[in-house]
């Protein structure tokens, strides 16, 4: 081996051992740094909580959340309903069965002499509604509302309503109903399945003071307003349905004309000929017959007729006004039989009342305050009224 030779083969170990030397300082290097790494991540296991409900708790955040309202929309029908009735207790309930889609139970409950007494109710026992009676002022809910305030309360925070329903944790709102600009009682509309539709709720109670207040002057017929409307704009012609081979149609189908199979012929006899009418028996004249005659009403003018229509539309408003505040009386009138008794001041007042708005001429045809009180009192048992 020259010289030449012998020096290349020495710098090539020399290079070898230095490659040698330096990879095992990286080694060495790279298990310091992964032993650091695993240090550290034990480290931080050791700050960061196994649950992250420590580190950022959430299980508050739903208390701080606005309650879902639920998404309905206005139905005509209902408010057709409210509008077809002609007496308070037919509008109050009407009330009730409106409101069935934005809240739970409803009731409606009546202010007097600084107590609060059931009406009636629905989502809730009727019998259970109408025992419902309280101070005023035993209730902070029922004492605001008394004095015009709308209230959204828990039932288990307020003495009253904690006695009046089942449950403690539902949500309740109180609307107070005017009646002459004075309220008179509240609408209570418990939370239901889809929520607590307030704005609704206020709207239609907003809605059926107004018609209490001219219910004495609205005329018979629907609101015009809320008649259907009549579509003027130009039919468009359907399209070609297809024929498959039957003979006739029958329309109006909510899918269009129908095909029909034709009818088989089917063969019609002959009528037999009557028989020819046997000669009536040959009157008694020695007998005397009496004709009893129904005496003829002549027919009223248009004004008379109205003057009439507004008799009964009154005699309805007292007489429905006067059971809406003693439900309780008239029930136990109508089970002794003595609803007068019970009941003769506002009864007598209410008949003053109808006897200076109604005409004498209209009075002397026909009694309706009367026919009213038996109606609506006594259920159209008259001696229930005990006069």
């Amino acid at each position: 081996m020259t010289g030449k030779e012998s020096l290349l083969a020495h710098l090539e170990q020399v290079r070898e051992a230095a490659l040698e030397l330096l990879r095992a300082k990286l080694d060495t290097v790279a298990r310091e740094v992964q032993e650091a790494a695993s240090r550290i991540v034990a480290d931080v296991d050791l700050v960061l909580p196994s649950d992250p409900e420590v580190l950022f708790p959430l299980s508050a955040v739903p208390d701080f959340l606005p309650e879902p309202q639920p998404q309905t929309t206005l139905k005509l029908s209902a408010v057709r309903d409210l509008d077809a009735g002609r007496a308070q207790s037919e509008v109050l309930q009407g009330l009730l069965r409106a409101l069935e889609p934005y809240a739970g139970g409803r009731a409606i409950l009546v202010f007097r002499d600084g107590k609060v007494m059931g009406w009636s109710g629905v989502g809730f026992d009727p019998e259970a509604v109408r025992r419902w009676q309280g101070a005023v002022d035993a209730s902070p809910a029922f004492a605001k509302a008394a004095a015009g305030q709308p209230v959204l309360v828990r039932a288990g925070d307020d003495p009253l309503l904690q006695e009046f329903l089942r449950n403690p944790g539902a949500s309740v709102l109180l609307l107070p109903m005017s009646l002459r600009g004075k309220v008179v009682g509240a609408l209570l509309a418990e939370q239901g399945e889809h929520g607590l539709a307030i704005e609704w709720l206020q709207l239609f109670t907003y809605l059926v003071g107004l018609q209490l207040e001219t219910l004495a002057v609205r005329p018979t017929v629907p609101t015009p307003a809320l008649a259907p409307v009549e579509d003027l704009r130009p039919a468009q012609e359907p399209a070609a349905e297809p024929s498959f081979g039957f003979e006739g149609t029958v329309a109006g189908s909510p899918w269009g004309d129908v095909a029909q199979p034709a009818a088989e012929a089917i063969p019609v006899s002959a009528p037999a000929p009557e028989p020819a009418p046997s000669a009536p028996p040959e009157a008694d004249l020695s007998a005397t017959q009496r004709v009893e005659v129904a005496p003829v009403t002549p027919p009223r003018s248009p004004e008379e007729e109205r003057k009439h229509e507004e008799a009964r539309r009154f005699a309805r408003l007292l007489v429905s006004e006067i059971r809406l505040y003693n439900e309780q009386a008239v029930q136990e009138g109508k089970a002794s039989r003595d609803i007068y008794a019970r009941l003769k001041e506002d009864i007598d007042r209410s008949r003053e009342m109808y006897e200076q708005r109604i005409p004498p001429e209209v009075r002397a045809v026909s009694d309706y305050f009367y026919e009213e009180l038996v109606r609506t009192l006594a259920d159209g048992d008259p001696d229930a009224l005990g006069l």
